[in-house]
């Protein structure tokens, strides 16, 4: 490798040796979130900076491939990690309410995303709906920093941290019909697009990833158990077990064509609910912790280092127009006006905190290198990148203050529950 890589990796993993041994404080006492200070090293390391990263997937398909591929990888562990942080069975008690969040919820995210995407950039219908789907999804990276660490848990009450936690980790997966549905209808008429995204995406890709990411998850359970009740048999590391299961459940279903993020996620909620005796010691947030900063941050530098800032200084005052509407139409309405369907924020001050957090990052990332892959068109970008660089921006820098707001009038008890399943 060349002295400019080495010296790349040497500031991409100092960053992070740096944010893990300050644990806590850079989000605490400084107000900015770790991602947040990701990508501003991004920025810092990439073209516009010192010149170490230079990454351009609107002309470059291989930098588009690695932006696709990082953000895979870190969607498949950060949903795993998200499934192992909730309660036993807590998927199964409150179904209802996560039921309406990925259904009338997303929907509306979708379409409203679209309708901003329409008025700010003047986008025909397919590319609105294909832009309202990428950004519909929230993320489970730039979600951690606020569902997680002691400040969460002394002011966001257990069952909305854990409401948060689940839908930021199932809709990743579950965003791909939306994205897939407007790119089918560019590619084939409307009784050929309806055919294969009901065979291909609902039936195979997300139903198949269902079955496939259940079945390796209860696989993993069934040999931890066996290899716990031998006497010759050593402890096994679960963040060990959670990585692996988490990549190889990612591989598997990508050969086999699925929707590998949905998968990893079922695999490790099955994984949870199989094995809730295994290292019940290692089932608190250092576990997300470390799977946080060594794998999901990093998708962050590197999306600092590929904003096209020259495409976003062209959109002037729509692009400040566009990520304002985004920030605070796209959920927002949408949470107060189902709150009383979704157990975790039923009353309106949950309902604004729920509806604000809800970040757009990693799987953000995804979708539109994925939208790039399959129509070869690279306009939708500048918008995608742009919604996700003004939520990093904007929550990157409100979850600490807001955080404690909330906390203020959160009782104590309240934040503090025992974590039922039920909601």
């Amino acid at each position: 490798m060349t002295p400019d890589m080495w010296l790349l990796i040497f500031c991409t993993f100092g960053l992070l040796v740096a944010l893990g041994a300050t644990s806590g404080i850079v989000n605490q006492l400084l107000w900015v979130s770790e991602p947040l200070a990701c990508v501003a090293a991004g920025v810092a390391l990439g073209p516009h900076g010192a010149g170490l990263l230079q990454l351009d997937p609107m002309v470059h398909p291989l930098d588009a491939a690695i932006l696709r591929e990082a953000a895979r990888f870190t969607l498949a562990i950060a949903v795993t990690g998200a499934a192992m942080r909730l309660p036993a069975y807590w998927l199964r008690g409150n179904w209802r309410g996560l039921a309406v969040a990925l259904g009338p919820g997303m929907m509306a995210m979708w379409l409203v995303g679209g309708v901003i995407g329409h008025l700010a950039f003047g986008l025909s219908l397919l590319p609105a709906l294909l832009l309202g789907a990428a950004i519909a999804p929230t993320d489970p990276v730039l979600s951690a920093p606020i569902l997680t660490g002691r400040l969460a848990r002394h002011a966001v009450p257990a069952l909305l941290r854990d409401g948060m936690t689940a839908e930021s980790a199932i809709n990743d997966g579950l965003a791909l019909p939306l994205v897939m549905l407007p790119i089918l209808l560019m590619q084939h008429t409307p009784a050929e697009a309806s055919y294969d995204w009901f065979v291909h995406v609902i039936l195979w890709e997300i139903l198949g990833a269902v079955v496939v990411g259940g079945t390796a998850g209860w696989i993993t359970a069934q040999a931890l158990r066996w290899a716990r009740n031998r006497p010759d048999a050593e402890g096994a590391s679960l963040l060990t077990v959670t990585i692996s299961l988490a990549l190889a459940t990612t591989a598997g279903v990508r050969l086999l064509g699925g929707d590998e993020v949905l998968a990893a996620f079922v695999a490790g909620a099955v994984l949870n609910n199989s094995n809730r005796k295994f290292n019940v010691e290692e089932h608190h947030e250092r576990f997300s912790e470390a799977l946080g900063r060594f794998f999901d941050l990093p998708v962050m530098i590197l999306f600092g280092a590929a904003i096209p800032w020259t495409e976003w200084s062209r959109l002037g005052w729509r692009a400040i127009a566009f990520a304002a509407a985004v920030l605070l139409f796209r959920r927002i309405p949408a949470w107060l006006l189902l709150r009383r369907w979704l157990p975790w924020n039923r009353d309106v001050r949950s309902a604004l905190f729920a509806g604000w957090f809800g970040p757009i990052g990693a799987a953000a990332l995804f979708y539109a290198m994925l939208i790039q892959d399959e129509t070869g068109s690279t306009a939708l970008w500048p918008f995608i990148s742009l919604a996700i660089g003004a939520s990093v921006l904007a929550h990157g820098v409100t979850g600490t203050p807001f955080t404690r707001i909330f906390g203020r009038d959160t009782p104590a008890p309240e934040a503090h529950e025992k974590r039922h399943p039920a909601g």
